[in-house]
């Protein structure tokens, strides 16, 4: 196979990989259920009302997403509002989560930030793929005994979290298809925050 052909075969490849992926994406898209979605802006909403603030965690790339949702409901909100809601994602403090996961267990990396700090009234984003990372399973546990409230964005087939949530933007994908799933909980962050612009309930605080 000489250069050019190589390189035909590649644009015919990435071509039809291109179009495969995108569909698996829409796939997922097409199942979001407004109700769900409608619940979790209430929820973020009150627990900014009530002035409690919301957490968030996850693991590899949904920590990357979690980061990302912090970075935007804290700074971009300035280009709609004077409002700074609180917010923090657990996945950011190094020295601590190797400190627990090294001393204690990394199943507590989460909860362990938490202890001292969660009020009733606050809320955590639990993200997961798989909706079976026991510390995120612990995160949306420690907050709903505590008198929070637990977000759950899962794939997969919802695992055990999907029932542990308050209220969870399930939708369903194949076992082990981690960059759709990731993509649509990163399109979350960015839907809720450039949402909230519109919303008269959010634009009085």
């Amino acid at each position: 196979m000489n250069k050019k052909t190589f390189k035909m075969e590649r644009k015919k490849i990435l071509t039809a990989y291109y179009h495969d992926y995108r569909n698996r994406l829409d796939r997922i898209l097409d199942q979001v259920r407004i109700d769900d979605l409608e619940k979790v802006v209430s929820t973020i909403i009150e627990t900014f009302k009530s002035g409690n603030t919301l957490y968030i965690c996850g693991n590899g790339g949904s920590a990357a997403t979690a980061s990302h949702m912090q970075s935007d409901f804290s700074f971009y909100v300035r280009n709609f509002t004077k409002f700074r809601p609180k917010v923090q994602a657990l996945t950011d403090n190094v020295p601590m989560l190797t400190a627990v996961g090294n001393d204690t267990s990394f199943y507590d990396i989460f909860i362990e930030q938490m202890k001292g700090i969660f009020k009733p009234g606050d809320s955590i984003v639990c993200i997961s793929a798989s909706g079976n990372s026991e510390n995120v399973i612990r995160a949306a546990e420690y907050a709903n005994a505590n008198g929070g409230k637990s977000i759950g964005f899962i794939g997969f087939t919802g695992g055990k979290l999907k029932d542990i949530c308050t209220v969870s933007l399930f939708t369903p994908n194949p076992k082990g298809d981690y960059g759709p799933i990731e993509d649509v909980h990163m399109i979350y962050d960015h839907l809720l925050i450039n949402y909230l612009c519109l919303d008269e309930d959010f634009l009085k605080l």
